[in-house]
């Protein structure tokens, strides 16, 4: 059964990352984070806050330095990496993904997003339909929900 993963470029909000867990726990994935300045996810900020909702138990989170070793490293054991953006024309429901390749969703810092160099590194891009007249983004943890949640109900729910 295929897997969805996340990796984040670049995570420095603890409360952003507390909701990262929240769904990684959820839906069972590997977490990758890289960049030299990302915070770790055992911070007490996250772990005060994770456990304020009682989640238990561990999650398996695994940071690279950068973020191109991080893609060498995924693209090397076979899977399919999908950038997001809200400035790219694909939308997300239109996404072809490949068969029996684990799917990793790769979300860009929380301030600028992806470079178009990073997004260059990456299988496809897609972005999450929104009525951009009402609203200019979406939030990291909206965004990483919406598309992780409808992965993981495409791969597990019959």
């Amino acid at each position: 059964m295929r897997k969805v993963e996340l990796l984040f470029d670049l995570i420095r909000s603890p409360y952003d990352m507390a909701h990262i867990v929240q769904i990684a726990k959820s839906i069972d994935c590997i977490v990758y984070t890289s960049g030299r300045n990302s915070l770790s996810f055992d911070i007490p900020k996250v772990i005060t806050k994770v456990r304020s909702w009682n989640i238990k138990g561990d999650f398996k989170a695994i940071h690279y330095e950068t973020f191109e070793e991080a893609i060498h490293d995924l693209r090397a054991e076979g899977k399919y990496l999908v950038g997001t953006s809200g400035e790219v024309d694909k939308l997300f429901y239109d996404i072809v993904l490949p068969d029996g390749k684990d799917i990793v969703v790769v979300f860009g810092n929380e301030t600028s997003g992806l470079t178009e160099a990073k997004q260059q590194m990456l299988d496809d891009m897609v972005k999450l339909p929104m009525d951009k007249s009402k609203v200019d983004f979406l939030t990291l943890p909206v965004a990483v929900s919406a598309i992780a949640y409808e992965l993981y109900r495409q791969y597990h729910c019959p």
